[in-house]
């Protein structure tokens, strides 16, 4: 039944063209649109609606990293190191409160390898490296060629 109003819709808006002497041909058809206005403001409402789509993904984006952000500061859970030995296999050192713990995990499991001191670790702080803009960094680039 849909399909039949489709048709016949498309049919309604079918006109046939007359020719230079006012006689129309059944070959040559027009069909009947809107007007180039509201063409264009339904391209402006499309931009606006895709503008608000990707603010709420980027808002909604934004809130639950920094909630997951909070948590991760607030945890006792701390990864240290990662060295990946394949693409399903990383051997990690994890500071669990006070002990850090080296941990082999796998595809399918976690291992316990051994704990290590503290003094035998080695704790790089990336926090408190110099932030870089991607204008610098794009400077460096181009100044390198």
């Amino acid at each position: 039944m849909v399909v039949l109003q489709a048709i016949v819709d498309k049919v309604n808006n079918i006109t046939p063209i007359p020719d230079a002497n006012g006689a129309t041909d059944a070959a040559q058809y027009a069909i009947r649109s809107g007007s180039s206005l509201e063409s264009f403001l339904q391209l402006i409402g499309m931009l606006v609606l895709l503008i608000l789509v990707l603010a709420a993904a980027y808002f909604t984006t934004r809130f639950v990293g920094n909630i997951k952000l909070g948590q991760m500061k607030n945890s006792n859970f701390t990864l240290i190191d990662a060295y990946r030995i394949s693409p399903n296999k990383v051997i990690q050192i994890v500071k669990i409160g006070n002990k850090y713990i080296v941990l082999a995990i796998c595809k399918d499991s976690i291992n316990f390898i051994t704990e290590l001191d503290e003094e035998h670790i080695v704790v790089r702080d990336f926090q408190n490296k110099e932030r870089v803009s991607f204008e610098q960094i794009l400077k460096k680039i181009r100044n390198s060629k």
